[in-house]
């Protein structure tokens, strides 16, 4: 942990300021004149986070300074105005104690310190150490699946993947337990942005029959799917399949009915027509 003695620590425009060396040299000297409170903040990648450190508005503040390691912050000093440089995503607000940070990424996790002290000679000085967790959210595991091409299945592959978290999480599978699972998990991390992919490839034994399956990245469950059902079942055809199949076979029946009709009717005047005949070469040898 960093010590306010450390010059360091300080920017040069403040460390410079021999009263508040003696001040703040002199309040770490003396074992217990220096008041420790801890706090612990969470973040989320791309949100915002505020650190508060302890101050009595009642009274003028005279010294707000807060740093990381021995990495400057941003800070204030009633009588000198600091020339460091702040953190860009950075604002504090003196009379609320507080500083806000906006625009998180997991490399602004660590442990941050703030030291506070009221104007003049005044002590205690206060030094809050704060901690802050960065988390970043999983897109929604997306599950898809590849069977052998049988009815039913013999197997099938299954890829479950979730993108752009923080911390490494890994890809768990929702199956029962009669069926037999074996999975690779694989994560790969982005150099810049320290977030990660996670994904699983799993093949599971259709012997079993159907099942239902999905896959969870911490709190996030992918669509549940129904996998190694048979592409052809034994159950009866939805009734729309079952009206066309009517209509068809009731209109082959009248094409067949009207095709006898015409070929009868066709053979009945065939027959009229050969009896005139027979009858006009009757009259004819007559």
């Amino acid at each position: 942990m960093a010590s306010p003695s450390n010059p360091q620590c300080f920017p040069s425009s403040l460390f410079r300021l021999s009263q508040l060396y003696i001040i703040m040299t002199g309040a770490i000297s003396v074992t217990g004149s220096a008041v420790l409170i801890q706090n612990q903040y969470r973040g989320v990648v791309g949100g915002n986070v505020t650190f508060y450190c302890p101050v009595d508005e009642n009274r003028t503040l005279g010294l707000m300074y807060i740093q990381r390691g021995n990495t400057y912050v941003n800070g204030y000093y009633i009588r000198e105005k600091t020339s460091a440089t702040v953190w860009s995503n950075t604002r504090i607000d003196t009379k609320k104690g507080t500083m806000h940070m906006s625009n998180l990424n997991v490399s602004h996790q660590g442990d941050y310190q703030c030291y506070t002290m009221n104007s003049g000679n005044d002590l205690p000085l206060v030094r809050t150490d704060m901690h802050l967790s960065v988390t970043g959210n999983y897109s929604e595991p997306a599950l898809t699946m590849d069977c052998c091409d049988e009815s039913p299945p013999l197997s099938c592959l299954l890829t479950c993947v979730a993108h752009g978290g923080y911390p490494q999480a890994e890809v768990k599978w929702n199956v029962s337990q009669t069926h037999t699972l074996k999975f690779m998990n694989n994560i790969t991390r982005d150099n810049v942005t320290k977030l990660v992919n996670t994904s699983s490839t799993a093949r599971l034994n259709c012997s079993n029959g159907e099942m239902f399956i999905s896959c969870s990245v911490g709190n996030l469950r992918s669509e549940l799917l129904s996998i190694c059902k048979p592409k052809y079942t034994s159950y009866p055809p939805w009734p729309h399949v079952i009206i066309i199949a009517v209509l068809a076979a009731g209109f082959t029946v009248v094409m067949v009915v009207t095709l006898l009709w015409w070929k009868s009717k066709k053979c009945k005047k065939g027959e009229h027509e050969d009896i005139n005949e027979d009858e006009e070469e009757g009259i004819s040898l007559n």
